[in-house]
């Protein structure tokens, strides 16, 4: 039976950049030769649409499959209000740095350590010149979160329906930089155990 690494990305309040994380903490998979299968859970079906598009390297599906999917790395895109805490012993919470958005991340954070969940945060759309959200980013980050500041790179993508690992994105401003926050949040999700 092939080990296959499983995370959820969760955070019960909407926007706060889980499917952004799915696609590309994928297509950062694809770059690195592991097989990844994004598993949409979302009823808005973002993650869904972006494959029908037909520009991404990898699956989304809608369902947890039935038989043993062939992949390395298995990613779950939950949906927005849902509280229940994901059975995954990995959990990926992006959470933009506004103070009410924090608020509903915190609540979260509390009941996934409570189950002993392995917990990733990640500080998505910071706003370096409002002083809350610069305050909170750098509290998360000193608790070990990663940051991705806001990039118009992402929207760009997003606008195609793309992950900003793609090709056609090569020359994009900041890049790089952005390819590699992605690449560093995976390579700490590779770091965790599946149990």
């Amino acid at each position: 039976m092939k080990n296959i690494k499983v995370v959820s990305i969760w955070n019960p309040k909407g926007g706060q950049g889980k499917s952004m994380l799915a696609i590309n903490l994928a297509a950062s998979a694809v770059e690195m030769g592991i097989k990844p299968l994004v598993i949409c859970q979302d009823p808005q079906g973002t993650a869904i649409n972006y494959y029908r598009e037909g520009n991404l390297p990898f699956k989304v599906i809608a369902h947890i499959p039935d038989k043993q999917p062939e992949a390395d790395l298995v990613i779950f895109d939950h949906q927005a209000s849902d509280w229940e805490v994901p059975s995954s012993a990995i959990i990926i919470m992006p959470l933009k740095p506004s103070r009410d958005q924090f608020a509903t991340y915190l609540n979260a954070y509390k009941r996934a350590d409570s189950q002993k969940k392995q917990i990733i945060t990640v500080v998505t759309d910071t706003q370096g010149h409002r002083k809350s959200e610069k305050e909170t980013t750098e509290y998360l980050k000193k608790e070990g979160a990663f940051v991705i500041p806001a990039s118009g790179v992402f929207s760009r993508a997003a606008e195609e329906y793309r992950t900003i690992f793609d090709p056609i994105l090569s020359k994009a401003y900041k890049i790089k930089e952005r390819r590699q926050d992605i690449n560093k949040i995976l390579g700490a999700l590779l770091l965790k155990e599946n149990n």
